[in-house]
């Protein structure tokens, strides 16, 4: 009995590994990222929590909205992740970046369960980081970015995103509290690689950006 429990909420405790990866955004200045996997983790967790045995106390909204906010929260993550490895320019970034809030927003509340929740956010964030690469290629006339960021971000990245959303498609009913705890694993990793080491709006040493109750007020 302990054992099926214990099974039971592997999915609302591995919803928790997207903390570090909001952690790890913040220590390289991306606070903007690390609210949305803030925000991924919480709702995902209390969704989960309501599956699972003797939680349901902590289901403090109506089951349907936790879910909304749960894959909506996951969608964004991938859009703001890979807004961020495109490294955009301002007012770029911060006009693809809300034009994914609100795509999303509207993309999941019609359908939360196809292929297009995640496959359009990415397809899209790939298409216009592709623009923009090969735009910054004929410039330089040389490779761009970096070939670390290929071989060290953008290929790891990729694999362990890849791997969590064949699990979640495909592999869920091979035995559903495992394969979504491997996802939820899968998903936070590919964040942490995807995202550049620095956030270049974030400044650095005594002139670094900092989040506390006071900037927030």
């Amino acid at each position: 009995m302990g054992a099926f429990i214990a099974k039971m909420l592997l999915p609302t405790a591995s919803s928790l590994v997207f903390l570090p990866a909001a952690s790890v955004a913040a220590k390289r200045g991306f606070h903007t990222e690390a609210m949305v996997y803030f925000f991924t983790m919480f709702f995902t967790a209390i969704f989960h929590a309501c599956d699972g045995p003797g939680l349901s106390i902590l289901c403090f909204m109506r089951y349907d909205i936790l879910e909304y906010f749960s894959v909506y929260g996951t969608a964004l993550s991938m859009w703001v992740t890979l807004v961020a490895l495109g490294d955009f320019d301002e007012p770029q970034r911060s006009t693809i970046s809300m034009f994914g809030v609100l795509t999303i927003a509207v993309r999941i509340y019609q359908d939360r369960w196809g292929y297009g929740i995640y496959s359009g956010p990415i397809g899209s964030a790939v298409f216009i980081i592709t623009i923009k690469w090969l735009q910054k290629m004929k410039q330089l006339r040389a490779v761009y970015p970096d070939k670390s960021v290929y071989t060290q971000q953008v290929g790891p990245g990729c694999c362990f995103g890849a791997l969590a959303l064949m699990l979640r498609f495909y592999f869920e009913e091979w035995d559903y509290a495992y394969v979504h705890s491997f996802y939820h694993l899968s998903l936070a990793v590919s964040f942490v690689l995807l995202l550049p080491k620095k956030n270049r709006y974030a400044g650095s040493g005594e002139n670094a950006a900092k989040i506390t109750c006071l900037t927030c007020c």
